[in-house]
C-alpha cells in the first residue's frame, strides 16, 4: 500500500486497511464513525474520509498548546522596577 500525502482524502486501499475484515461499504462507514471520524460516502457507496480528518483524530498530538496571544495590558512589572 502506498500513501499519497498529497491526496485530500484517504485512498480505497487505506480505508480497506483501516477496516480490515469488513467487506460491505455500510459496515465500513459504521466502523469508521465509531472510531470518531466524520465519514461521507462516494457516489459508489464507499466511505470518503478527508485526510485532515484522519490526522485530526489519529495524527501526532502537539506536545503543548501554543500560548494564547494577548494584546491586553501587562500588569506585572519586573522586580526592582519602580
Amino acid at each position: 500500500m502506498t500513501i499519497d500525502h498529497h491526496r485530500p482524502d484517504l485512498s480505497d486501499e487505506e480505508v480497506d486497511a483501516i477496516c480490515c475484515g469488513l467487506t460491505q461499504n455500510a459496515a465500513k462507514v459504521r466502523h469508521l464513525r465509531r472510531l470518531g471520524l466524520r465519514v461521507d460516502r462516494r457516489p459508489n457507496g464507499r466511505p470518503l474520509i478527508a485526510r485532515i480528518e484522519w490526522e485530526r483524530v489519529y495524527g501526532p498530538s502537539p506536545s503543548s498548546p501554543p500560548p494564547a496571544a494577548s494584546n491586553g495590558p501587562r500588569w506585572k512589572t519586573p522586580m526592582g522596577a519602580s
